[in-house]
């Protein structure tokens, strides 16, 4: 690789140490360079520090206020999630609550309902059996008239 380097500089492929001639141009580029950078300072490079530092400084408080929103936001869900936390145990007791009440009606309603089914099925049973009590009592009167009946009818003459 040194060699290619040496091929394409003339000086380098001599093999000679590199020769830096202090000549009046040297110093006169050295003095005008310095000036240069001396009125400069004060006109573009101190400015330019400014406004970099300055920038710096709005980067880093918006940065901080950022970090303190965040932390503030952190704070506020954590509040949030208690509170929530908290309604969702309420509910959770009022479900508990109201669905014992709703129990206790049910119980209620179905005893009262059971209970007036009972009565209707006594009275429909007490009602049945009077109807048959009747029928019987009417069996019992037409017995005699309904033997005699088929007597004759299976006799072929009257039967009294």
């Amino acid at each position: 690789m040194l060699r290619a380097i040496s091929d394409m500089h003339p000086l380098l492929a001599s093999g000679a140490a590199v020769n830096v001639d202090l000549d009046p141009t040297f110093l006169v580029h050295f003095v005008l360079f310095t000036s240069f950078v001396l009125l400069m300072k004060p006109l573009i490079f101190d400015p330019l520090i400014r406004v970099w530092e300055e920038r710096e400084r709005l980067t880093e408080g918006a940065i901080g206020q950022a970090r303190a929103m965040d932390e503030e936001a952190i704070v506020l869900k954590q509040h949030y999630d208690e509170r929530f936390e908290g309604v969702r145990r309420e509910a959770g007791l009022d479900r508990d609550r109201l669905r014992g009440e709703l129990n206790a009606l049910e119980a209620k309603l179905t005893a009262a309902a059971r209970e007036a089914a009972g009565l209707h099925l006594g009275e429909g049973r007490a009602r049945a059996l009077a109807e048959v009590q009747r029928i019987r009592q009417d069996l019992q009167r037409q017995r005699q008239h309904l033997a005699a009946e088929i007597a004759t009818r299976v006799l072929g003459r009257e039967v009294r």
